[in-house]
């Protein structure tokens, strides 16, 4: 691994998990010539879901914003396993998905919690473009699901 990065997420005290295998038909990630698509990754760790359930306006907000954190080091570790992440060029898209209940608005403060994550542990390279939507449930109960496109260096 970078060892800018290393340092990055030994400063921030985060650890890589390991990268999860996909359980149903799809493939963790998918490089096409100088992008990686990393498929939607859940708040999951060694093997259990963290976060589950709905956000709502009594939940509180660091509640969401931890799982989103832990799908992002979800995404690095998938990087990490698929290309290396020294390999990063540029985070370019990420797109953010929050279980919410009806009256729950604030999506996008959940997935800053990814964003901020990510930018602190890539750098530079870790700005990028972002969606951030509330759905009615994600798969297995999931509070949160992230999936992200990165650029790659030739």
């Amino acid at each position: 691994m970078n060892p800018e990065i290393t340092s990055r997420l030994s400063d921030l005290e985060l650890q890589l998990p390991q990268a999860s295998l996909p359980k149903y038909a799809y493939e963790a990630t998918t490089r096409w010539g100088g992008l990686l698509f990393v498929s939607g990754q859940i708040p999951r760790r060694d093997g259990v879901i963290e976060f589950t359930g709905t956000m709502d306006p009594e939940k509180d907000i660091n509640i969401g914003v931890r799982a989103a954190e832990l799908c992002a080091l979800n995404i690095l570790a998938q990087v990490e396993a698929a290309v290396g992440l020294e390999n990063v060029d540029r985070l370019l898209k990420l797109n953010g998905y929050v279980a919410s209940s009806s009256d729950f608005f604030d999506q996008p403060l959940v997935i800053d919690g990814a964003s901020k994550l990510l930018r602190s542990v890539l750098g530079e390279a870790g700005g990028h473009s972002r969606t951030a939507l509330g759905v009615r449930m994600l798969p297995a109960n999931s509070m949160v699901e992230i999936e992200a496109l990165f650029g790659l260096r030739e």
